[in-house]
């Protein structure tokens, strides 16, 4: 296993500023030093993509909570202009509106009434709302102008509350998850590999999920449990604070490439000969990987279970 010692002592070594095992710290050394994080970070997001990926995995635990709308009302669109349903038990509410009108909540410790101008789209409307008591809950929608209500869900839960949103999940047939935000090294899945456990199927590799943008993941509602996401990861930053013991995280093959890469980066101004031959070099091994790398995708997938 390569450490960032062993890449920066490489780099100098190409450079022609050190000839022993050791980094030297000194005035001909100082400006490559201080160089080397961002040199080493441009190549690192170039050889993280190239085929030979840093593969990591992710639990999501997938547990939409039971909406109490019927689905012959959740499931479709809704005339807004007068409309009303109660439901017994909510403490929180979820749904899209497009149009001008009022969504008025009444019923539990007190009445909410939420103002909606969303006219040629659909907001999202979302909230908890009082109901110690647990009682029925009324949900009534007018407007005067054309207006419809759609993915309506109410729920028993109160959910919790951060920098004053109350983050109620959404309702939909599908719920979506951003990858990027539950891992934020997130670069693609791996070989669009997901395994599901849960249901009848204890353990599978499933195909029962959608994508958007590469990093949204889609899953039915009807499906909750256990699913390992298995991706592709961009690699660690590196920094001025990094350790000379941090291990990098690429494989052999690919990490071997990135002194040439810095070397090319750092070496421009001394002699601008040998930094092209340094990234001609590295173009040619990276060339290598992609023509060795075996990753294929596609975008979306259906279920053969049922």
């Amino acid at each position: 296993m390569y450490t960032w010692k062993d890449i920066k002592l490489a780099t100098l070594q190409k450079m022609f500023a050190a000839d022993g095992s050791e980094i030297v710290q000194d005035e001909s050394t100082k400006d490559y030093l201080a160089g080397m994080p961002y040199a080493a970070n441009e190549g690192l997001q170039r050889l993280a993509t190239a085929g030979k990926f840093i593969k990591k995995s992710i639990v999501l635990s997938h547990s939409p909570a039971k909406n109490l709308v019927p689905t012959t009302i959740s499931d479709v669109v809704i005339d807004a202009k007068d409309y009303a349903v109660t439901v017994e038990g909510g403490k929180s509410y979820y749904f899209q509106f497009s149009g001008i009108g009022t969504a008025l909540i009444t019923g539990g410790d007190d009445e909410k009434v939420i103002s909606i101008d969303s006219y040629g789209t659909y907001a999202e409307i979302k909230g908890n709302y009082a109901n110690t008591a647990g009682g029925p809950i009324t949900i009534t929608f007018a407007s005067a102008y054309p207006a419809t209500v759609k993915n309506l869900a109410v729920y028993a839960e109160t959910f919790p509350t951060v920098e004053d949103e109350d983050l109620v999940q959404e309702y939909g047939k599908y719920v979506k998850y951003d990858l990027r935000k539950i891992a934020p090294d997130f670069y693609s899945l791996f070989n669009n590999s997901i395994v599901y456990e849960g249901g009848q199927q204890t353990y599978l590799n499933t195909t029962d999920y959608y994508r958007e943008a590469d990093h949204i993941l889609i899953l039915p509602r009807t499906m909750p449990g256990m699913y390992t996401i298995y991706y592709n990861a961009y690699p660690g930053k590196i920094t001025e604070e990094t350790e000379d013991e941090y291990e990098m995280s690429l494989d052999p093959e690919v990490v071997v490439l990135l002194p040439l890469y810095m070397a090319a980066e750092l070496y421009k101004d001394d002699d601008n000969g040998i930094a092209t031959t340094y990234r001609n070099e590295f173009e040619v091994g990276l060339e290598a990987l992609l023509n060795t790398s075996s990753y294929s995708g596609k975008e979306e997938f259906i279920s053969e279970w049922v």
